[in-house]
């Protein structure tokens, strides 16, 4: 440790070197210092799962010993004891444990181990607060008897437990033949797993949807500038849930495990066995019993850490923005440009280009100036669109030395202690994009009450509609509190170059993705050439060699903050927690003054609640509506997410698929990625097939980085069109994502979904991630290769029965159980597909989604086997806290198709046209022409019964002019209308 703050020492001492880099484009972002690259330099640590030379904590550790057991109908509870000699092999062991057991709910299970004797002084070292994470409680009515799991335990040879199911005996949890170890600052417990086990979960990473059995998931928050995309490593969240389906004669059963702890930690997959280690925190498990996955996942999140926010309905629209748009004018510019391409634009987003240095809170007085961004957004606003800034939760420390570098925002917030603290020496001075800055701290009020004072305040200056929420893993980019006594630097740049710096590496980007090296040769060859000659004219850099921190050894009575016993394998350069990152041992503003060791994973979560309760504030009455770059069990009740910086590749694209069905299983329902990528140059091929993913997730966001080419969608003529083919799908399914939506805040269900999550009895689907439903009825087959025009594509429970049709000319698909289908995937066309017994109701698109709400109804019935079908619909006005709702349940049996509608919310859209998939056209087929659910139906505007025109051919049955039949509105009343 001494060697450590020695070589932090030294750091402060070195000189800055002059830097003219400016952002491109118009600006007052001044000639700046840059700090010397010395001052992101850490020391390394060797990961304990990549260091064969340490202790094996089940070898070396006694376990524990329960007594004074008692069990009652509610649970169990027990003294544990350390059963032999300390092992100390990662930390300080506890001796005296309480081990508490409770039935909470029929289908939950709680088993928790924690110290006997806490004090306030460590209370946070062990117990994760209810306030940053929700503590269910028992239901009051469940006992052993009643509940769906049960507890058996056993103290031969020491304390070990297992979680059964009540009528099978089937265990799902089992520690048996394992130690568990509880140390100061190292846990771990391991279960036995089937063979050939089926996990999913434990976001986030970029890996394989259903997880190797050879694979560890460590969890830190972290982000890189480098590359924000890294294949299974941690990433910006932590989410310690899991899912478990296991497979058998047919049919299967499900259930989950949450382990709620905030503290770095590790997920060991290996052969027949999970192992779970973390540095810090107690026992906490949460068991749920399914038996489905739909019914687990809505388990975890009704009955442990809340659904997801409803969110206003224009988020659902598609978003636009791009490091580097220089100001006003360009923005209105992007806005024009997908207006003339007749492509729906509903918000567009500033990264960092609008502020002033970077300075939150701030715009630039010239790109960005206040009167001529207060006419702009009223125009953008009175067209129905919204803006979306970026927004750090760094603040800029002003040269106290310099009058005019005053900051009036950081004055706010150190008056009222709102910043994390480095020990006793002050406020913790870390850098990020405007220089040396303060953290702002969320775990206590004045944190969250200057947050709202600055919403508040800047509302008034330039009426944003919204944030997105940017590096609060937390990151800074040096090592320790760097400023501490030197902000008399400021303003400085990073101790690296950023994208976009000139006469840098990173002036200009010249990767492509594969395949264009062959759809696009000559720029290809070109681009290749000016890679070669910037890499001759700034060689790669050779590894500045730091200090190496061995492996630390326990010490009674203190814990190792930055540099712990277990070392976890952090992803980032050199691996220590010191990385990138505010370091652990930096201190919170309450009264114990709890580190970032403890809280680190939660600050982007507690940063969630202070940002939804200061947009309540700002937008009184009216839902919240930001993007959080971290999350933690829970964030979903209040933001969305997305899937950070991704690299514009195809592994990129394909990943997204199960990185967003990893989180929807965490609760996570609102989330996207970058479309058509961050990092890189995006061809024309890559970007078309991703605007056709990402119009079906449920964020929808196109953003690239400054030093790459635009990749608005209107840039190439082929991805205009393919853009507009997904969202006309994407729009005409609005109402039926609300609905899902809805669903997923009410119940706990899943937005996007999982094909083995919908069809749980086909063991053929465990491993699919590269098809995915919204909702129970909309499946989706991409294209995530390059220079192809088909793709294959499985068409789940066609063995039982299930039906499914082409979305664009609803025709029924031919296929075989467990087959995967061909189908044609032009470049400008994705592969959707209709469920048979699904209604949708459905609106012709607008250019926004206010004026898409504002268009008739149409109903798409697409049968089953049996001739049947089923819908709803949800709504409200799409923007209160409070709202009148109106749910509609729509039928179709018997050739009847009624509808049953309950509530108050008004609305006044008739419906235009029925469409039904899958109808016995008999005597009339041919005989007339066939009436297209997505143009010739909605051309019917008759104004009585007279006007109604009917077609059918080719199992497609079409009634068009209903405009007068529902001409109050298709939902004032009950309807039923047969077809003959």
């Amino acid at each position: 440790m001494l060697s450590f703050v020695a070589f932090v020492s030294a750091l402060s001492l070195l000189a800055c070197a002059q830097n003219t880099s400016a952002p491109p484009g118009t600006s007052t972002y001044t000639p700046l210092l840059t700090l010397a690259s010395s001052y992101n330099w850490a020391p390394s640590v060797t990961p304990n799962i990549l260091d064969p030379t340490v202790p094996d904590a089940q070898e070396v550790c006694p376990g524990y010993t329960a007594s004074n057991v008692v069990e009652d109908a509610s649970g169990v509870t027990a003294d544990l004891t350390l059963a032999g000699v300390a092992c100390n092999v990662y930390g300080n062991d506890i001796v005296d444990l309480i081990l508490s057991v409770q039935y909470q709910s029929t289908t939950r299970l709680s088993v928790k181990i924690f110290p006997k004797y806490i004090s306030p002084s460590n209370y946070s070292s062990y117990i994760l607060s209810p306030y940053l994470a929700s503590l269910p409680e028992q239901d009051g009515g469940t006992s052993n008897a009643t509940s769906d799991l049960q507890f058996i335990w056993s103290n031969e040879p020491s304390f070990q437990f297992k979680v059964s199911r009540t009528t099978t005996g089937e265990v799902i949890f089992d520690t048996f033949g394992k130690v568990i170890v509880f140390e100061d600052q190292f846990l771990e417990l391991a279960t036995s797993m089937v063979p050939d086990y089926n996990l999913y979960g434990l976001a986030e990473s970029i890996t394989t949807f259903r997880h190797s059995n050879n694979y560890t998931q460590t969890m830190w928050n972290a982000y890189s500038l480098d590359n924000d995309a890294p294949i299974d490593t941690n990433l910006h969240s932590t989410h310690p849930v899991y899912l478990e389906i296991r497979y058998s004669n047919g049919a299967s059963t499900s259930h989950g495990v949450y382990g709620r702890n905030a503290h770095g930690q590790e997920w060991l997959l290996r052969d027949q066995q999970v192992t779970y280690r973390t540095i810090g925190g107690s026992f906490d498990f949460y068991f749920v019993s399914g038996p489905t996955p739909k019914e687990v996942i809505s388990q975890y999140q009704v009955g442990i850490v809340g659904t997801p926010v409803m969110l206003p309905y224009w988020s659902m629209g598609f978003h636009q923005v791009r490091w580097s748009y220089h100001n006003w004018s360009v923005l209105q510019e992007v806005i024009d440009g997908y207006a003339n391409a007749n492509i729906q634009l509903e918000g567009i987003w500033s990264d960092l280009d609008y502020l002033y240095m970077n300075r939150i809170f701030t715009n630039d007085p010239i790109a960005y100036p206040l009167a001529e961004g207060q006419e702009f957004l009223a125009r953008l606003h009175a067209n129905g669109q919204y803006w979306m800034p970026i927004l750090d939760p760094q603040v800029y420390v002003p040269d106290p030395s310099n009058a005019t570098d005053a900051f009036a925002t950081y004055d706010r917030g150190a008056a009222l202690n709102a910043y994390i603290r480095n020990g006793d020496q002050g406020f913790y001075i870390g850098d990020m994009w405007p220089g040396l800055t303060t953290f702002v701290d969320f775990f206590v009020d004045q944190g969250r009450a200057f947050w709202t004072g600055e919403f508040l305040r800047y509302h008034d200056l330039l009426p944003f509609d919204g944030w997105w929420v940017d590096v609060s893993d937390v990151d800074s980019w040096c090592t320790g509190s760097c400023g501490t006594g030197q902000t008399e630097l400021n303003p400085v740049h990073v101790p690296f170059p950023l994208p976009g710096d000139p006469g840098t590496r990173l002036e200009v980007d010249y990767r492509y993705p594969e395949g264009f090296e062959v759809t696009n040769a000559t720029e290809a060859a070109s681009a290749s050439a000016s890679l070669a000659s910037l890499n001759s004219r700034f060689p790669t850099d050779t590894p500045t060699p730091t200090p190496t921190v061995g492996r630390t050894l326990p010490t009674p009575g203190v814990r190792n903050l930055n540099f712990p016993p277990y070392a976890l394998n952090n992803w980032l350069p050199g691996h220590a927690l010191v990385k990138n990152d505010i370091s652990p041992n930096a201190t919170h503003n309450d009264e114990y003054n709890t580190t970032e060791y403890d809280l680190h994973n939660l600050y982007g979560h507690t940063n969630a609640n202070a940002t939804y309760q200061a947009l309540l504030d700002v937008f009184p009455g009216k839902r919240p509506f930001f993007l959080e770059r971290s999350t933690f069990p829970g964030t979903q009740v209040w933001g969305g997410h997305w899937l950070g910086d991704s690299n514009s590749n195809w592994a990129n694209l394909y990943f997204t698929i199960g990185q967003a069905l990893q989180l929807s299983i965490a609760g996570i329902s609102f989330v996207g990625p970058e479309t058509c990528g961050f990092n890189g140059n995006a061809d024309l091929e890559l970007c078309a097939r991703w605007m056709e993913l990402s119009a079906f997730f449920t964020l929808y966001r196109n953003h690239n980085n400054r030093n790459t080419i635009p990749q608005e969608a209107y840039r190439w003529a082929t991805v205009a069109e393919a853009t507009r083919r997904a969202m006309d799908a994407r729009f005409r399914l609005l109402a039926y994502t609300y609905t899902l939506n809805y669903r997923a805040n009410k119940y706990g269900e899943t937005v996007m979904r999982a094909l083995q999550f919908e069809f749980p009895y086909e063991e053929g689907l465990k491993a699919i991630e590269t098809q995915f439903l919204l909702g129970p009825s909309i499946l989706i087959t991409p294209v995530l290769a390059p220079l192809v025009t088909t793709v294959q594509g499985v068409f789940p429970g066609v063995g039982a029965g299930e039906i499914w049709y082409d979305w664009y000319d609803l025709q029924q698909v031919n296929a075989g159980p467990g087959e995967n289908v061909t189908l044609d995937a032009p470049l400008e066309h994705i592969n959707v597909h209709l469920r048979g017994g699904t209604i949708i109701a459905t609106q012709t698109p607008g250019n926004t989604t206010k004026t898409t709400r504002l268009n008739p109804w149409s109903l798409v019935v697409a049968l089953d086997a049996k001739g049947e079908a089923k819908g709803e619909l949800y709504l409200d006005d799409g923007i209160s806290l409070v709202s009148d709702t109106l749910y509609i349940s729509l039928s179709y049996a018997n050739s009847t198709l009624s509808t049953s509608v309950n509530g108050t919310f008004a609305d006044t859209n008739p419906i235009a046209n029925i469409t039904i998939a899958g109808f016995d056209c008999g005597s009339e087929n041919g005989k007339r022409d066939i009436c297209d659910h997505g143009s010739e139906c909605e051309k019917g505007n008759g104004t009585g019964l007279g006007d109604v025109r009917i077609s059918c051919k080719d199992g497609v049955l079409c009634v068009a002019g209903l405009d007068g039949v529902t001409g109050n509105g298709a939902w004032v009343q009950d309807l039923k209308l047969t077809f003959p």
